[in-house]
């Protein structure tokens, strides 16, 4: 049997003191001189992304292959035996375990897999892997896939397999049960502040949130504050019980990223049964629930929360309840290994 040298993130090891090694050798040595399981680690609840595509993955792999497990910081060599398959995340550090390996004549097939978009800022200097890679899984909108014409991979489209983000939908129960008033309908935002300018649109956010008089909106967001919004809380753990207590208070999410891979808050508001309104450049761009706002035009988004403030409490869960099925359908990890399972 092949084995599938598998690089993504990996959390810590469930066994403490083993927990501990991992750390300490990560930190001294740059590499995990103790690699567990798939069922050895201490997987979050509820698992999310990253994580989520670590163990999902893995776990698919793990019933067709020998699986090993590498975190994608470490700077170690791998010694595969022939034919076997290297599958990851590249990372930026040049020593680290992928740019190390990536050229192993030993490995039958290597792949990448991991986020992306159209930034090169963000992912320009991944092409390199790219051109040494076997195939290239980009989880992505369909708005980065339809647009590779333009993207930093040009000329490698060839390479690219395109994966949408999945979700495990009954991790996400609908917690949104009532709507306020018209007219009194409040937005809220999970994320963060970008690393590289502002890619998440909070700029655009506190302009929003400026031009519309008695404007309501909460966030949760690492990083900073977003002005003429309300704190909800710290970067919290997601559980089921706290989003209850959100949507008590909050009706409609709102992302304007300016570029995002596909932003996982999105389908996990769909899923607790929130409407959404998003720019396209968040990751989704052909879902018929969603709002769509606009990256330049901000009277449009004025008219467009107008809209929603406007529209009966029955045509919101007419739309919460398409969007849950919409995630169902095509958001889920059947889907995802569907498009992969071709290439091992």
């Amino acid at each position: 049997m092949k084995t599938v040298h598998f690089v993504y993130v990996l959390p810590q090891l469930a066994n403490r003191i083993y927990a501990r090694i991992q750390k300490t050798s990560q930190k001294l040595l740059h590499r995990q001189v103790i690699h567990g399981e798939l069922g050895e680690y201490k997987w979050p609840d509820p698992l999310r992304a990253p994580y989520s595509i670590t163990y999902h993955v893995g776990n698919y792999l793990e019933k067709k292959f020998r699986l090993k497990l590498y975190d994608l910081r470490e700077r170690t060599k791998i010694n595969p035996c022939e034919g076997d398959i290297l599958l990851g995340h590249i990372w930026q550090d040049r020593e680290t375990v992928m740019w190390e390996n990536i050229e192993n004549p030993l490995f039958s097939k290597r792949y990448l897999i991991g986020p992306y978009n159209n930034d090169k800022q963000q992912v320009g200097w991944m092409l390199e892997a790219v051109e040494r890679c076997d195939n290239f899984f980009g989880i992505c909108g369909d708005y980065w896939a339809d647009n590779l014409a333009s993207s930093p991979i040009v000329g490698l489209e060839k390479k690219f397999v395109h994966l949408n983000m999945a979700t495990n939908i009954t991790d996400y129960p609908m917690v949104k049960k009532r709507f306020n008033p018209v007219g009194s309908r409040s937005f809220f935002y999970i994320g963060r502040y970008g690393s590289f300018g502002d890619e998440k649109g909070i700029g655009l956010l506190e302009e929003l949130a400026a031009k519309i008089p008695g404007f309501e909106g909460g966030y949760i967001c690492g990083g900073g504050e977003i002005k003429g919004w309300k704190k909800i809380s710290e970067p919290t753990n997601l559980s089921v019980d706290f989003m209850q207590r959100v949507a008590e208070d909050y009706d409609v999410f709102l992302n304007m990223s300016r570029v995002d891979a596909q932003s996982t808050t999105v389908i996990e508001a769909m899923s607790w049964g929130f409407p959404v309104a998003c720019t396209k450049q968040t990751g989704y761009s052909e879902e018929e629930g969603l709002f769509y706002l606009s990256l330049e035009d901000m009277s449009w988004n004025i008219a467009l929360l107008e809209k929603i403030q406007s529209l009966p409490e029955g045509e919101l869960r007419e739309i919460a309840t398409i969007n849950r099925a919409v995630v169902e359908k095509k958001y889920n990890w059947g889907s995802l290994f569907s498009k992969i399972e071709k290439y091992f």
